[in-house]
């Protein structure tokens, strides 16, 4: 089962977001994403940083145990958070682990529940598969583009003004541990790891 976790950006959510700052230069853009693809998006969009950015742990944790659903495990960890609320609520939560063997498992659930409309809470599911060799190679050689994490740790669509939601991107191992977030639009990089996750 294919999951398509952009389809949360089409819902009609806003997320709760603030900006960090206003605008962000290119040559502060230069100095921290030099050479690396996606900074033509970077320059359209604000609230744009390289600061520190909290974990999602517990609200993955938190999402998980209400619905009664597993926390992968493993010496290397990647953790894909989303949140949005409008009419509905949506909270998604996908969790990919490589074991010692090399063997890459992503487990995803999520839950839509009430926001502006008062609806009972409904459970999402289905994301629960090995990676392929080949997919686990691909996702390995992701993992270790430099691009990646000198990637901002913040940025926000300044053309989204309802839906979408806020999502954050964690990658942990022995050489990383890693934090991203955005408001409706991902570097190229994040975006293919959440590709390589969440289908």
């Amino acid at each position: 089962m294919r999951v398509k976790l952009m389809l949360l950006a089409a819902s009609g959510m806003i997320a709760t977001s603030t900006d960090l700052s206003a605008e962000t230069s290119s040559t502060v853009i230069d100095q921290n994403f030099a050479g690396c693809p996606g900074k033509a998006q970077l320059l359209k969009m604000v609230g744009v940083s390289w600061d520190t950015r909290p974990t999602k742990w517990q609200d993955h944790k938190a999402l998980r145990e209400h619905l009664h659903a597993p926390v992968p495990e493993g010496p290397m960890r990647i953790l894909f958070w989303s949140f949005g609320v409008h009419h509905t609520s949506v909270s998604f939560s996908v969790i990919a682990v490589r074991n010692a063997q090399g063997q890459w498992h992503t487990n995803g659930v999520g839950e839509e529940g009430p926001g502006l409309l008062q609806i009972a809470p409904r459970p999402w599911g289905g994301l629960d598969r090995d990676l392929s060799v080949e997919q686990g190679r691909k996702l390995d050689h992701l993992l270790a583009d430099p691009c990646l994490y000198a990637s901002p740790r913040y940025q926000r669509d300044p053309a989204i003004v309802a839906g979408g939601a806020e999502q954050t991107l964690e990658i942990e191992s022995a050489e990383h541990h890693w934090i991203g977030s955005w408001f409706g639009a991902r570097t190229p990089q994040e975006e293919a790891v959440i590709e390589s996750i969440s289908e």
